[in-house]
């Protein structure tokens, strides 16, 4: 009689067993067919059978051509607000690189070799700051664009996901170098600053052997 209740114990244990890993499979494959309905699909595209090869490479980066920024924004209400914003945020990202790129190029040419000798800050800051702003009202070109509407089951609704490259080429940069190099020059010849001078018109030589 023991021996027939142990078993029994233990065909029930399996039992149970076997119905809870079924019921746990279960809600494991209900909760990925939930989860799964609730991502968005993609309802129109841009002309493209998938979302490009550029839209997943690193966003900044350097070639023969120039330079170059790819941002991306996601889950946008409005088609045109949204590609608005990716592309102000192309723009405003890859002019920080720029800026970033100009500064160590001039604290390079101005400084020289005197970097503790004096002050030459303000130059370098000078000199930059008009390299960016002429790149910001003529220097920027958009290169690609890309789109896609899609359909978000959570909030029942439509919303546009985009990214934009935006490009300045090597051309345009050392212009807005040169431009800003001569204003430094101009600046100092207006106020008789023989140091700016001098370093203004180094400056300009390197920069007219670049180009």
């Amino acid at each position: 009689m023991r021996i027939h209740q142990i078993v029994s114990a233990i065909v029930f244990a399996c039992c149970l067993g076997l119905l809870l890993a079924g019921c746990a499979s279960k809600a494991a494959k209900q909760k990925e067919a939930f989860i799964e309905a609730q991502k968005p699909v993609v309802v129109t595209k841009m002309g493209q059978e998938k979302r490009p090869d550029w839209t997943w490479e690193k966003p900044y980066f350097e070639d023969d051509e120039g330079f170059h920024f790819t941002a991306g924004v996601m889950g946008g209400a409005d088609y045109a607000l949204t590609l608005r914003l990716t592309k102000s945020e192309a723009m405003k990202n890859l002019l920080e690189s720029i800026q970033v790129k100009a500064r160590g190029e001039f604290s390079s040419a101005i400084h020289g070799q005197n970097r503790a000798e004096h002050d030459l800050g303000r130059y370098v800051t000078d000199t930059v700051a008009w390299t960016v702003e002429n790149l910001r009202i003529e220097g920027i070109t958009q290169n690609r664009v890309y789109y896609e509407q899609i359909f978000d089951p959570a909030s029942q609704s439509f919303k546009y996901n985009s990214w934009v490259q935006v490009g300045i080429s090597r051309a345009d940069y050392v212009k807005a170098k040169t431009d800003a190099g001569q204003k430094l020059l101009d600046k100092a010849i207006h106020e008789n600053d023989l140091e700016a001078k001098a370093k203004a018109m180094e400056l300009l030589e390197k920069l007219r052997e670049d180009v």
